[in-house]
């Protein structure tokens, strides 16, 4: 065994160790002060080798490791590593693997992934669409028939848990409760997502499932971002504050541009935009969510597809009694008339906006117009909430395929530092930089992967609470 040595008779051993109770050891195949390697899976994937191995029974398993050196390889307490032997990278295992099923489940369909963790490779998936009047426990009992019944765990994807959940957790009767209750603060996603767990649950009753919440990663907010100004009793009594969503999203996105960056998200201000059908713009500091567009509901914010995104509260009893309709009339007006649809009066589609649009279809052109000025707003709004930024992300459906938009949106922030190399933007595919390598903040395009944040999260939980 290698050691470093200082002076005759004095020796240090490696500073980086691993305590594994004897079971572990023995599972793993290794024996006390042997050497192994370890491969991370933390903000960068690295391998430290000369990683010795210490067995008691005192011991459970973890891993050790100086701060400097956990910083530079970005690792944070709680992340998982991979244990293997240096000799030809025979892999040894921390853990048993683990297939884990990805449900999110929509009103119009169902997708899912099956992974092998922790290599992160997908075994399957499928985007399973419904119409209106089919049970999702068809479409679910036809999904759990493709994957089969070797599933190890399930992740489901929540898009609302208030301010009850701020980290993923796994399901009981009680979160299931909690769930419930909060419900009526998003009527049309809460209760589909119950119904697909509680599907889940008959078919695979005898492993753990996970909630993963898109309100989770916002937790972080202060409440100078995520309070109204309301009377505050409205917010002790009812909750009523900003919530923010795609938070998987956001919360992926910024892991990967830490990695193209160099550094740790602890170390970056970020502003990440979610731009698809649904539309939110998230201020990104050291590492959480500082600030975010969408509110209470998915409603507010920036001008969205289909979506009204922020408006003049007084708009909505004046459009009431002018127009003599009810409020939830009115409400679906907001959320599926409005926004790219309703000023163009033909599409909420980009791309056919910009079809019309060169066809000199002046309402087409005026959509994209303010679509693209409400998304510039928040951004110079973000600069100035984070006191500058190190970062730019675009990312979702239009965010990553459409140059067009990306370049309007980013003209007229050269104030903040923010250059576009025009060729990267317009020629490159996937994940790549897009900023000039003279541009003080790096901008990004950067494919979504809501799924592995699912996938990491309902893993982590099963590994750490059952082993």
């Amino acid at each position: 065994m290698p050691i470093f040595c200082l002076a005759k008779g004095i020796a240090f051993l490696p500073f980086r160790h691993l305590h594994l109770h004897p079971s572990d050891a023995e599972e793993l195949g290794v024996k006390d002060k042997d050497l192994v390697a370890v491969k991370t899976n933390g903000e960068r994937m690295v391998i430290l080798e000369n990683v010795l191995c210490r067995v008691s029974p005192n011991y459970t398993l973890e891993f050790h490791i100086d701060t400097d050196e956990a910083n530079a390889s970005g690792l944070q307490t709680g992340d998982l590593v991979q244990i293997i032997a240096v000799d030809g990278f025979h892999e040894l295992r921390t853990f048993k693997k683990r297939k884990v099923l990805v449900l999110n489940c929509g009103s119009s369909s169902v997708k899912f992934k099956v992974f092998d963790m922790p290599s992160e490779k997908i075994l399957f998936q499928g985007n399973e669409t419904r119409d209106e009047g089919h049970p999702l426990k068809e479409t679910l009992a036809g999904i759990f028939r493709q994957v089969g019944k070797e599933v190890d765990v399930v992740a489901h994807r929540i898009v609302h848990g208030a301010d009850l959940f701020p980290a993923s957790v796994e399901i009981t009767d009680d979160v299931l409760g909690q769930v419930e209750q909060i419900s009526h603060l998003a009527p049309l996603h809460n209760p589909i997502n119950l119904e697909g767990i509680r599907a889940a649950r008959h078919c695979y009753p005898g492993v753990p499932h996970i909630a993963v919440f898109d309100t989770s990663f916002h937790q972080t907010m202060p409440p100078t971002s995520y309070l109204y100004s309301l009377p505050y009793e409205y917010y002790e009594k009812h909750k009523i504050r900003k919530y923010g969503f795609h938070g998987c999203s956001h919360r992926y996105v910024m892991e990967r541009a830490a990695q193209i960056i160099g550094t740790t998200p602890g170390n970056l201000r970020l502003i990440s935009c979610h731009i698809g059908n649904g539309v939110s713009v998230t201020a990104i500091r050291n590492g959480e969510s500082y600030d975010t567009s969408m509110g209470f509901t998915p409603l507010a914010g920036v001008t969205m597809g289909t979506r009204s995104g922020n408006i003049d509260p007084g708009i909505i009893p004046y459009l009431e009694t002018v127009e003599g309709i009810d409020n939830g009339e009115l409400m679906g007006i907001l959320n599926h008339r409005s926004g790219l649809l309703g000023i163009s009066g033909v599409s909420h589609d980009i791309r056919v906006l910009m079809e019309y649009a060169k066809e000199g279809h002046q309402r087409s052109q005026l959509a994209l117009d303010l679509f693209v000025a409400k998304i510039h707003k928040y951004i110079g709004l973000y600069f100035a909430r984070l006191n500058g930024a190190d970062g730019l992300i675009f990312t979702a459906g239009v965010g990553e395929n459409s140059p067009e938009i990306r370049e309007r949106i980013c003209s007229g922030l050269e104030f903040a530092g923010v250059y576009l190399d025009s060729t990267a933007n317009r020629e490159g595919r996937g994940e790549r930089l897009i900023s000039s390598k003279y541009s003080p903040v790096k901008v990004m395009v950067i494919p979504t992967n809501e799924e592995i944040i699912m996938a990491r999260d309902a893993y982590q939980i099963a590994v750490t609470t059952r082993e």
